[in-house]
């Protein structure tokens, strides 16, 4: 590992499997800064790189530097319910109600039949037509809020208005030549709702209002009800992740099936043979950290397809705000109940950014963007708390690169006895889909997510505004 080419903020990288990683990474040859390693970085058993992770490189794609799903985010409203609107029957109505006009679940066969078009998927009140599909495709978080019927105003809290293609990209796209045939089928339904694994939804309150004015300013204050969610990737994501990439994350049995799926779709218009060589190098071939020169057509269609998984991901958040939005308004203890948008970003991201005075590929991976005086979002755990914060001018040094959040640090000091049991007995109501369907979690004092966000501040990328804790947790 060349530790020039590494910017480790207060993290651990001398592990033998930490050191192997950033070696192949700081030996690519497009790497243009030294990769940002951020408080909270850790490894998975299933992703090539590392999490809470930042890299920049020159002219080049490099898949492997992100998640498979480019385009899993986090956001959260702020309501006009307050901490003594809401109690366990609230909850409870909220969680039953966000899950109603879902479609049914399909395995490994109907997803064939689907496939094939001898199936389809009922139409529910979130799905998409076709066309709706396309128009979310091209413009992002501005056709989905068209489309859900959402203010105009939460496009300013989106990064990059949710948007990433620019108006002469949207009109040459070919989506048919980026997006496989499943995506069409599978990726206009059920917008709006997946939290599964990792990604959530939690109902919180305003405990603390660290930068009283800027947490005005977004519509905060005490004792406010706050709805975080974490997700978005949805079927595009997921799909672009897996047919443009031989990726650790598939098990034997779903890369068996997608060798047929990503032979088809790569190789079955003999338009596209030319191209076989690399496709088949980049898609199949399991070398890591494999660069993609983005000046090439092949480069370019992938950068096309990750855009589009990008956009997809923008709408299909904008999704899970309606049905916030319309949840609230069928279970809220009050009437005329208001939700408005404090941040919606992306942490699984591959963009295009100007860094200093040049436009370089800046790949994150469960990295938040910190955008100056813009807010973000640290995320603590359900037994911790988690914060609103605001960008900082220095974030750019780092390459605009912030934690999405502390889990891994907060379970490790937890581990370490480093944590205790909070003193005033706080509880967290956990709701899931799987037994057990409901538990209770007592709260940890908050070493871990504090230790996390004082080394942002400190080394100038982003600090607390407003202080959120837990009251309800929804998976599955």
């Amino acid at each position: 590992m060349d530790r020039e080419k590494v910017h480790s903020l207060g993290c651990n990288i001398d592990d033998d499997r930490t050191r192997d990683i950033l070696a192949s990474i700081t030996a690519l040859p497009s790497l243009a800064r030294p990769a940002v390693c951020l408080p909270d970085l850790h490894l998975k058993e299933r992703t090539e790189g590392p999490s809470s992770f930042a890299a920049a490189t020159r002219g080049t794609i490099v898949p492997e530097l992100t998640a498979p799903s480019v385009g899993c985010g986090m956001g959260a409203l702020v309501t006009s319910l307050s901490v003594k609107d809401v109690d366990h029957t609230f909850f409870e109505s909220f969680f039953y109600e966000l899950r109603a006009n879902l479609g049914p679940r399909y395995g490994h066969f109907k997803n064939i039949l689907l496939w094939l078009g001898i199936i389809g998927r009922p139409h529910k009140p979130y799905d998409l037509t076709e066309e709706e599909f396309a128009d979310i495709i091209k413009r992002g978080a501005k056709a989905a809020v068209e489309r859900y019927n959402l203010p105009a105003e939460f496009l300013d809290r989106v990064e990059y208005q949710g948007s990433v293609f620019s108006k002469e990209e949207q009109e040459s796209l070919d989506l048919k030549t980026i997006l496989p045939r499943i995506s069409w089928r599978s990726g206009r339904h059920d917008l709006g709702y997946g939290f599964k694994g990792n990604h959530f939804l939690e109902i919180q309150y305003v405990e603390e209002m660290i930068d009283i004015k800027t947490a005005r300013d977004w519509g905060l204050k005490e004792g406010s009800i706050v709805i975080m969610y974490h997700g978005g990737g949805g079927a595009v994501s997921y799909h672009v992740g897996r047919y443009f990439g031989n990726r650790k994350k598939n098990t034997a049995i779903q890369k068996i099936v997608l060798f047929f799926f990503k032979t088809l779709f790569h190789f079955g218009n003999p338009k596209n043979w030319k191209y076989a060589t690399k496709r088949f190098r980049y898609y199949f071939h399991p070398k890591p950290f494999m660069e993609i020169p983005l000046d090439t057509p092949e480069g370019n269609r992938l950068w096309q397809a990750t855009m589009a998984s990008l956009n997809y991901s923008y709408g299909f958040r904008m999704a899970i705000a309606r049905r916030i939005i319309d949840t609230l308004s069928k279970v809220s203890p009050k009437k005329g109940v208001t939700a408005s948008l404090i941040v919606d970003s992306t942490h699984n991201a591959i963009m295009k950014e100007k860094i200093g005075d040049e436009e370089l590929i800046v790949h994150r991976h469960t990295a938040n963007r910190a955008f100056p005086g813009k807010p973000l979002i640290i995320s603590g755990f359900n037994t911790t708390n988690s914060y609103i914060a605001i960008g900082l001018d220095k974030a750019e040094e780092h390459l605009f690169a912030s934690d999405h959040g502390a889990g891994v640090t907060i379970k490790k000091m937890q581990n370490e006895g480093l944590s205790r049991p909070h003193p005033k007995n706080f509880v967290t109501h956990i709701y899931q889909t799987r037994s057990p369907f409901k538990r209770v979690v007592e709260h940890i004092t908050n070493e871990g997510i504090d230790h996390v966000t004082e080394i942002l501040e400190h080394e100038g990328i982003a600090r607390p505004v407003a202080r959120l804790r837990p009251l309800a947790v929804f998976k599955g």
